[in-house]
């Protein structure tokens, strides 16, 4: 009978392509959309080269995720009905933040429409941007582009690999709500 050796080296693999380093300081993005059908338009909206996204489900910590990390996201794109928040309690915890560059993106039924336990509580006072449902993704891709000009001062680099173009994205007309 044979006896293995003890011990077996092996070369180590050879990488194929050259990796390049990751990007210093990547344009992050926090998606908290409670429904599937909006989500993913935001999702394909912010499908750019550098932009490190996190898209959340309803039972994710959005106020967690915008903590997280050495600074807060660039953009929370959030939705009034997130978490199953009523009183957009996840929009009033995040303001803090606003100070150290965040900007809020708020998907609502209306933006002028505070709850009534919070009558300071106006959408379009919580958000940078308030954008109400129905929605395409191509104008959600327009206000993106923008904040990140504004806050970068270049233009957005050219999508990842699917290149989706606003003329050809499809907008999920017949997606159920789930959720």
């Amino acid at each position: 009978m044979k006896q293995r050796p003890s011990s077996v080296h092996r070369a180590p693999k050879r990488r194929q392509a050259v990796e390049e380093p990751p990007a210093k300081n990547p344009f992050r993005v926090v998606i908290a959309v409670h429904r599937p059908r909006f989500r993913r338009r935001a999702e394909r909206a912010v499908q750019f080269e550098n932009w490190d996204v996190t898209v959340l489900l309803n039972k994710e910590d959005a106020v967690g995720a915008c903590q997280r990390g050495p600074r807060p996201p660039d953009i929370l794109i959030i939705s009034d009905d997130f978490g199953r928040q009523k009183t957009l309690a996840i929009f009033r915890a995040v303001q803090h933040l606003r100070s150290s560059g965040l900007k809020i993106v708020g998907l609502v039924e209306d933006c002028e429409k505070a709850p009534d336990e919070f009558p300071d509580a106006v959408p379009s006072r919580l958000c940078d941007v308030c954008v109400i449902a129905p929605y395409k993704t191509a104008a959600l891709q327009d206000i993106f582009v923008n904040i990140f000009e504004r806050i970068r001062g270049s233009a957005a680099r050219k999508l990842l690999q699917n290149k989706v173009t606003a003329g050809s994205m499809p907008e999920d007309e017949d997606d159920d709500d789930e959720g």
